[in-house]
């Protein structure tokens, strides 16, 4: 939780808060929320080394495959949108590098969802990919997901994806909110982590540079949910082994054929 700035006059500065577990003092009450640390300037929040966007492509293409599958029509899946939640502060918000809402939006996308906007809400589902400054991306992060209301939040860092991670460090994260209110880590690791906003486990594949995150699909067998590239290849390749099959019966029809022309 970030400190809290404290003082004696109507003019003091506090910084922001995820859950306030204890009674403030008076002069904190006073005091005005310092938010500028939260500022993100448009360019800001966007992926910064070439791996980020191939990790954001495979997921959310995985989504949409699971989509199709189970026949969910009234969804949005996206990424590196804006979501802001304080009216008074517009650049206090996040760019999730994937995220999903419940209902699909009607066209254009917004450039910024505004929660306190008719039909702006949270995603149900948001993940973040730590690139850079890890110690405040794993403080900051939960703080701002859970302040926008999003009930569910993975973070995956790709540079702790290794069978000895640096001091410190996590491959996989996942928040969410309980029944009284709390954002709560529910787990830290190597994966699998089970999301119940995508009914699947979010599984790391690959190591070093081509650390990704995946989906797998509920039974503990570790059967990912393949891209829409994936199963596109997959039914392709089916057509074409059902293709072959049948040339080769005519084949042999035609070879009975000669043999007993009657």
């Amino acid at each position: 939780m970030p400190p809290v700035r404290t003082g004696a006059h109507p003019h003091a500065t506090r910084l922001p808060r995820a859950l306030v577990v204890r009674d403030p003092e008076p002069e904190e009450l006073r005091a005005t929320v310092d938010w500028s640390d939260w500022y993100l300037d448009d360019s800001d929040g966007i992926g910064a080394w070439g791996e980020h966007d191939e990790i954001s492509r495979l997921l959310l293409s995985s989504i949409a495959q699971l989509a199709r599958e189970r026949g969910w029509t009234d969804h949005h899946a996206g990424s590196e949108r804006f979501f802001a939640w304080v009216r008074e502060e517009p650049l206090v918000r996040v760019s999730p590098d994937v995220y999903l809402l419940d209902h699909r939006p009607a066209p254009p996308l917004p450039k910024q969802w505004q929660t306190w906007l008719p039909g702006h809400r949270p995603p149900r589902f948001a993940l973040e990919i730590v690139t850079s400054d890890w110690q405040k991306a794993y403080e900051d992060i939960p703080l701002k997901y859970c302040q926008l209301g999003c009930p569910e939040l993975a973070i995956f860092d790709p540079q702790a994806v290794a069978q000895r991670p640096p001091a410190g460090r996590v491959a996989l994260q996942a928040y969410r909110r309980d029944p009284d209110g709390a954002y709560i880590r529910v787990y830290a690791g190597a994966g699998p982590a089970w999301s119940p906003a995508l009914d699947s486990s979010l599984c790391v594949v690959g190591s070093g540079a081509e650390a990704r995150l995946r989906l797998a699909r509920p039974g503990g067998k570790g059967e990912l949910v393949p891209t829409q590239e994936e199963a596109a290849a997959t039914d392709a390749r089916a057509r074409e082994a059902a293709e072959a099959r049948v040339l080769e019966l005519e084949a042999r029809v035609r070879e009975l054929e000669q043999l007993d022309p009657r």
